[in-house]
């Protein structure tokens, strides 16, 4: 069953994750929540356009990889969920 993800782009229209919803699908594999290459910096961890300075990736703020276990808060109620139950 796929559920809906929120992305740490903030819904930028140049994520190639969410295309700029801000939420995205994702499928749990026979492992679980694993993490995957993002497909915004291709894994790169840096956006760099011709003659400007490269900058961290919106999507993956920086790693290389998205971690659909790892959503972004939406609130402190939120934090306060996932301090004491984890993310769902």
């Amino acid at each position: 069953m796929s559920k809906k993800v929120g992305c740490h782009c903030g819904g930028k229209s140049g994520c190639k994750l969410c295309g700029g919803a801000g939420r995205y699908e994702y499928q749990p594999g026979p492992l679980g929540w694993m993490p995957f290459t993002c497909p915004t910096c291709e894994g790169k961890r840096r956006l760099a356009e011709p003659g400007e300075q490269p900058v961290a990736c919106f999507t993956c703020r920086g790693t290389g990889r998205v971690d659909p276990a790892d959503p972004p808060s939406s609130g402190w109620v939120d934090v306060i969920r996932k301090a004491f139950f984890g993310a769902t």
